[in-house]
């Protein structure tokens, strides 16, 4: 502690004048919580219920209008009624040359899309297949899905389809990951358990 209270007056009269900086680092006054305390901003009272009365007239629906008017065109035109005025107004607005709401002409589209399709190829017979399930039960490791498939010139998901690997390699694959996931820490862990209950809520429609 001495030997700093003795550095610093020596640091600043070692101080370059034309760099003003000091030689000596100094801590900022921008810390984590003094970020997160000054953007920790109230809502605006427009947010709030009322809290002038007491509870439950208090209970009440906050209404919070857009700044600007709506639009017709928010309304989706399979929803709207049929003897509503907004229909008949779509209908002429898409019908009229020059409307924003007229079909787009063939020359303002875009380019289209050009990418590779794979066409069907029904080039592999009864024969084929035995024997592409011949070489992937005795030797799976070497005869993966993709030489599989790059052999008999199909697609992987036929190939896993026509010729499932045998049980006892899927169990050698199943201990070897078991034993991959007991190296795993604990933060490693919670993640993957917390991704497998997000997954099982987003299919129950939960997220």
């Amino acid at each position: 502690m001495e030997f700093r209270s003795l550095i610093r007056p020596a640091a600043r009269l070692l101080k370059s004048p034309a760099s003003g900086l000091p030689l000596v680092p100094s801590r900022g006054h921008k810390t984590t919580a003094r970020t997160k305390r000054s953007l920790k901003i109230a809502p605006h009272e427009s947010f709030q219920p009322d809290r002038r009365t007491a509870f439950p007239a208090a209970d009440s629906i906050i209404y919070n209008p857009p700044s600007s008017e709506a639009s017709p065109l928010h309304t989706p035109f399979l929803f709207l009624p049929p003897n509503d005025a907004r229909r008949a107004a779509i209908t002429r607005l898409r019908h009229t040359p020059g409307s924003p709401m007229a079909p787009p002409a063939e020359g303002k589209l875009p380019p289209a899309m050009n990418y590779a399709r794979r066409s069907p190829n029904y080039n592999l017979t009864a024969t084929d297949i035995q024997e592409m399930k011949k070489l992937r039960a005795e030797d799976p490791v070497t005869w993966s899905v993709n030489k599989l498939a790059e052999k008999f010139g199909c697609s992987t998901v036929f190939v896993k389809m026509a010729a499932p690997a045998p049980q006892g390699y899927l169990k050698t694959l199943k201990a070897k990951q078991e034993r991959r996931e007991a190296r795993w820490g604990a933060i490693r862990t919670k993640a993957r358990e917390d991704r497998k209950r997000r997954t099982e809520m987003l299919y129950r429609g939960e997220l």
